[in-house]
């Protein structure tokens, strides 16, 4: 089936899924709303959108239901964002985007818990490897130009790559300083989440990268705005700008208190999006955002997130589908996906599997769907991570 026929052929799905809204629909009741699609092809399409995270399943056998989790498509949040920033309506800042939800159902939280089985014990020896991939892979998402071998030299061995600006090794290096004091210090609170902005916006008073958008000043280091203005390039949302009321300060405060509510995975994709979605600190908010996440993952004895398998055009698409449309679908989605990869990467495979070529991709789409709908994997390299 050609893609812009499958994509039309989903939305017809989908479109009678929402409007049922929480009551979802049993698929003899959908098949009624489409009469136009074949009862085989219904069910392959139901199950590549479940597998997708578009739609969930309630209930087994005859009871099964399918229900929307989220009021835009992917197709819908593509339409919307093909138009111009300067053409979308304003999306002004809304206090109840901070709360706990929309965010990962239980159930799905829980089983990215579930498939780590085989995780390599977190140790000094898992850090120093862990270091490299998140200094990369969250440098990467902040337009940084090293690449993973780039990174590696200069983590391990000092040596910078002479062909690229200071600031990107600057920008590496500030990330494994941040995630050194992660690691030591793993309690989330307001005191450690700006102690490691400071440390991933510092500029070291180095003149030649005075240019960059990635540091700040030092009075502005580790420190929720008060007087700063912030305006998103290419975006359409208005973030919060109260000055001398301390709201800032406040609502980070209250994001903070939200993430110890939640289980491990919730709070580290609540704060990947509500840390930015306040633009609680005057720049450096989503790499903030990032390595607290991990905070609650390793509290929680969980791994952490290196972020390194993370698609970077889904995770800018994702963040903005929040921002505007208050979306969790594309950023939900990208962080699973990256976080399985993460896991798989980060796992002890046996030498019996590794010898053989193990695909991590083809594994880590596997346990992505385990992930999404809860059916068990047949594929037994997929079954030995799970717990």
């Amino acid at each position: 089936m050609p893609k812009t026929s499958e994509t039309s052929v989903q939305q017809a799905i989908t479109a009678p899924i929402r409007a049922a809204g929480a009551v979802g629909l049993a698929p003899q009741q959908l098949a009624a709303f489409v009469p136009n699609i074949s009862r085989s092809t219904l069910n392959r399409q139901l199950s590549a959108l479940a597998a997708s995270g578009a739609v969930k399943t309630t209930g087994a056998g005859r009871n099964t239901r399918y229900i929307s989790s989220t009021p835009f498509t992917r197709a819908d949040i593509d339409a919307y964002f093909s138009i111009p920033w300067q053409q979308r309506p304003s999306a002004p800042f809304n206090v109840a985007l901070l709360d706990a939800t929309p965010t990962l159902d239980a159930d799905r939280a829980q089983r990215c818990g579930l498939i780590q089985a085989i995780a390599l014990p977190i140790d000094k020896r898992f850090l120093a490897s862990f270091l490299i991939d998140w200094s990369w892979g969250s440098s990467v998402l902040e337009g940084g130009t090293y690449s993973a071998l780039d990174t590696e030299a200069l983590i391990q061995y000092g040596q910078r790559n002479l062909s690229k600006p200071t600031a990107d090794a600057v920008l590496v290096l500030n990330h494994k300083r941040a995630a050194e004091y992660l690691w030591a210090n793993r309690m989330l609170n307001t005191q450690n989440v700006c102690a490691m902005h400071a440390l991933l916006t510092d500029d070291h008073a180095l003149l030649d990268v005075l240019d960059s958008d990635h540091f700040l000043p030092e009075h502005q280091r580790g420190k929720p705005r008060e007087f700063e203005d912030v305006n998103l390039a290419t975006s359409a949302y208005l973030p919060p700008f109260r000055p001398g009321t301390h709201y800032i300060a406040k609502a980070f405060a209250q994001i903070i208190d939200i993430a110890n509510s939640l289980h491990p995975i919730n709070a580290a994709l609540y704060l990947m999006t509500r840390i930015p979605y306040l633009q609680a600190f005057a720049n450096g908010n989503k790499r903030t955002s990032r390595l607290a996440a991990n905070a609650q993952l390793l509290g929680a004895g969980l791994l952490p997130f290196s972020f390194s398998d993370v698609d970077k055009a889904d995770y800018i698409r994702g963040m903005a589908a929040f921002y505007e449309l208050g979306s969790m679908h594309v950023i939900e989605q990208t962080f699973i996906q990256g976080y399985v990869k993460s896991v798989v990467r980060s796992s002890n495979i046996p030498a019996s599997m590794r010898t053989l070529g193990f695909d991590v991709g083809a594994v880590a789409q596997v346990l992505v769907e385990f992930v999404n709908t809860g059916r068990k994997p047949v594929d037994p390299r997929a079954l030995v991570f799970l717990v």
